[in-house]
């Protein structure tokens, strides 16, 4: 933590306050004292996506670059929704790895950038030829 001194004109309205450092720099905003700017790895947003053709009982996951687990469900519905967060635009946070499995169907794996909003995903299962014909 540190401390900040805010002075305006009218000086009855000046004073101190603690602020966290592991934030953005620090503005002055006009009678506030102090407004913190986001880092590039807070979220700007969610986007609920809908998975459009998605056979009901497949596992959804939803990876970030690190590999890292933002949503995912192990028996979904049909036409299944899912709501993980949004960064800034042109943030590589935004560039994730959907798959999609279901036994007897062959893996759905595609990269997909994340949008603030309401999305849909045409998802075409293939039935595994070699799973169903011994």
């Amino acid at each position: 933590m540190a401390n900040a001194m805010y002075i305006p004109r009218n000086p009855f309205y000046g004073g101190t306050m603690e602020y966290p450092t592991l934030r953005g720099r620090s503005n002055v905003n006009h009678l506030s004292p102090l407004t913190r700017q986001t880092l590039a790895t807070d979220p700007a947003g969610t986007t609920k996506v809908t998975f459009d053709g998605v056979i009901a009982g497949s596992e959804i996951r939803v990876y970030d670059a690190s590999l890292n687990e933002l949503a995912g469900i192990e028996s979904c519905a049909a036409n299944q929704q899912l709501t993980w967060p949004v960064y800034a635009s042109n943030s590589p946070n935004n560039n994730v790895e959907i798959k999609i499995y279901n036994t007897g169907y062959r893996l759905k794996k595609f990269p997909y950038t994340s949008k603030v909003g309401d999305q849909s995903i045409p998802v075409q299962m293939e039935r595994d030829r070699w799973y169903n014909n011994p």
